[in-house]
């Protein structure tokens, strides 16, 4: 199966693609999405057929849990985070963790489950190539997600692996995954930074959707 292991909806505030669209694209693409919202599970939770995410942000930086139940506050330490993701029995996932552009986590002197090693929206790729040589030298197991705000962005970088009933056979089975990625163009980065700051400074304030 396909599985994008990072993506976002309209229920984060720089993104804009509609649960039905993402339905559609899913569909079409035979592609099952992990929906890692900022600092929300609202969205994954009324798409339903998915894993339920959420990209919370730590006091340092951002951190993704993956198979949660229920959402988890920002602001917290990395340890405090990691123990919240554990309770709900769910698995840390590391996004971007060398992009300085976004938020990514100030330290990795922590117990995480999977490692970010390919990000869409990654632009200089020698960032994703550090976190990929990161992941094999500590022995880390390896994700890759499109990070996708807007429609086009979606369906070109996924794992592909086997079937899982669990967390932990999902943690299993990606070990032997195959890393599908792709580098966006500059044309399709220069849509997404400008859509990203439209829905960030401009609709957010006003609580538009």
């Amino acid at each position: 199966m396909k599985v994008d292991l990072h993506l976002h909806t309209k229920y984060s505030a720089c993104a804009n693609l509609e649960l039905k669209t993402l339905r559609k694209l899913c569909k079409k693409n035979n592609i099952f999405p992990s929906i890692t919202d900022h600092n929300s599970i609202e969205g994954a939770k009324r798409f339903k057929d998915c894993i339920i995410g959420e990209e919370i942000l730590t006091k340092e930086g951002d951190l993704i849990g993956l198979f949660l139940n229920e959402k988890i506050k920002s602001g917290l330490s990395i340890e405090e985070t990691v123990d919240k993701i554990k309770e709900q029995g769910g698995l840390v996932y590391v996004p971007h963790p060398f992009d300085w552009r976004r938020k990514c986590v100030k330290r990795l002197n922590f117990k995480m489950d999977v490692m970010e090693i390919f990000n869409g929206r990654v632009w200089q790729q020698s960032l994703n190539k550090k976190a990929k040589d990161y992941a094999k030298r500590k022995n880390i197991i390896m994700g890759v997600g499109s990070d996708a705000h807007i429609a086009p962005e979606f369906g070109k970088t996924y794992v592909e692996m086997d079937r899982f009933n669990s967390p932990q056979e999902f943690l299993k089975n990606l070990k032997k995954a195959n890393l599908v990625t792709t580098k966006r163009s500059a044309e399709m980065q220069f849509r997404v930074n400008a859509i990203s700051a439209f829905r960030k400074y401009l609709l957010k304030p006003l609580r538009i959707r």
